[in-house]
């Protein structure tokens, strides 16, 4: 206990034998404490500082994007404070009812209540719930927060790197919308800030949906956001107006945007704008670089022009194909990069499906979760008629990862419905929720699945090739 007894036992019994062996004894270190963390820290581990690295790196990509994301920990911590408990009693698992049903109802009345204040300070939700829409180039949706932040706090995270517009924080404090007057700006902030350390949690980033707001910003509600750099009215009127026009202006059209191939690495951005607004308005003029060791930009031999007009693209597509420039031959061709929203234009079809039954089918269940959870979960939104999860193979427990939810009345169901189907996570797994049709049976949905999944008439056509095989060998067997 004291350091005196471990310096008298070092100089005793270094060298002492015990039990036929010699003891050799060292001092010990103390070891110091990191006060950096994160990927850049001195004593990260590769692995953490790969993953980092790599989270960052798709933090642009909208394939990770779920807008009313909420993490559990905040989730549990907004729980309990609102009930004026304490989180291990939250999370007990002795308590009557699922820990994982009690933190999914947790999350759902977070997400209603932050759907509603959204709602009140003039946002769109209908922009969400459009899967393929296309995203602002000014305004941020910030996730993952800590329970208790304040508005404050995240304007001064965001301030240092431009003007702000509206800050939008909800009672729950889990989610927020930051709005920036200028779409520079935004992407200077959202390169830097994307999954950086706030408090103790990365910052999950998001573009938010074109047409956000409802109404244009306000010079009254942007004073008081303004008070560390207090900008004047007049300043801010104009802000509006600008951000509306930048915001049009980021949406591409479809057919406004030429691939170039084959550009001489010495040739510019600027003289290939040159070229191309001969044929018309040039919106933006990019050539592709990549860094080299010492880390100078070069050019990577292609590029895109974007036009105003899809005429003015035709045009130059026509009249500038095989053009020469600085001694090289162009190559052009429509750019696939505007009709690429069309890949995930399906989700919407999801969506469009109107009620026609009591019955919801339920999809991305947790193979941990049970009937008796799910059951709890929707049962508090009604009365249910019955709960089906079937099953893998007839005699094991582990069922399909699907199931369905009836209920006795179908304004139960749309209740549980419109509560649940947007952003509610049962063991981390976010439920997708469908209205199913009442006649629909397990038997239809294996079907509509390997429908959708393989190809059918091959499988038939190999089938028919096997059972005529067969025959034949069943009818030679025969004659013989």
């Amino acid at each position: 206990m004291m350091p005196v007894h471990a310096v008298k036992a070092l100089a005793d019994l270094d060298g002492h034998v015990f039990q036929g062996r010699m003891l050799h004894i060292l001092p010990s270190t103390i070891k110091k404490e990191k006060p950096e963390e994160g990927p850049n820290a001195p004593g990260a581990s590769t692995y953490k500082k790969q993953k980092d690295a790599k989270d960052k790196a798709s933090s642009t990509s909208s394939n990770n994007w779920n807008s009313l994301f909420l993490g559990t920990s905040a989730v549990v911590d907004s729980i309990a404070e609102k009930y004026n408990t304490t989180k291990s009693k939250v999370l007990d698992h002795e308590s009557r009812g699922s820990v994982a049903v009690r933190v999914a109802l947790g999350e759902t009345q977070i997400v209603q209540e932050t759907r509603q204040f959204l709602l009140d300070n003039g946002v769109s939700l209908d922009s969400f719930s459009q899967a393929s829409a296309p995203r602002s180039g000014s305004v941020l949706l910030v996730k993952n927060l800590p329970a208790g932040v304040q508005a404050t706090e995240l304007e001064a995270v965001f301030s240092p790197h431009g003007s702000l517009g509206r800050v939008l924080l909800p009672p729950s404090g889990l989610t927020a919308i930051v709005e920036f007057l200028e779409p520079t700006e935004a992407k200077r902030a959202f390169t830097r800030l994307a999954y950086t350390k706030f408090q103790h949690v990365p910052l999950y980033l998001e573009w938010a949906p074109m047409g956000i707001f409802t109404a244009p910003l306000p010079a009254k509600k942007e004073e008081p956001l303004q008070k560390p750099g207090s900008v004047t009215e007049t300043e801010t009127k104009p802000a509006p107006e600008d951000e509306s026009s930048e915001d049009n202006e980021e949406e591409s059209i479809p057919g406004t945007t030429l691939f170039i191939k084959n550009l001489n690495f010495s040739t510019t951005e600027e003289m290939l704008q040159d070229v191309f607004s001969k044929c018309g308005a040039v919106k933006s003029c990019t050539i592709s670089k990549k860094k080299d060791r010492t880390g100078t930009l070069l050019s990577m031999g292609y590029g895109f022009v974007e036009f105003r007009t899809p005429q003015s693209a035709q045009k130059a597509l026509k009249q500038l194909q095989n053009c020469t420039v600085d001694d090289h031959q162009l190559q052009l061709k429509i750019s696939e990069r505007a009709t690429k929203p069309s890949v995930v234009s399906s989700r919407k079809k999801q969506t469009t499906k109107k009620q026609t039954s009591s019955k919801i089918l339920v999809r991305n269940i947790p193979f941990q979760a049970t009937n008796r959870e799910l059951r709890e979960l929707f049962s508090t939104f009604g009365e249910l008629k019955t709960v089906r999860l079937p099953k893998k193979v007839s005699g094991t427990g582990a069922h399909r990862g699907f199931g369905f939810v009836d209920f006795l009345t179908k304004q139960d169901a749309k209740n549980a419905f419109n509560a649940l189907c947007h952003s509610t996570h049962l063991y981390g797994r976010r439920l997708v929720l469908e209205w199913a049709d009442s006649e629909e049976t397990v038997e239809d949905l294996r079907r509509k699945t390997a429908q959708h999944f393989h190809d059918t008439p091959k499988k038939k056509k190999q089938s028919e090739v096997m059972e005529s095989i067969v025959e034949q060998m069943e009818t030679g067997g025969q004659e013989d």
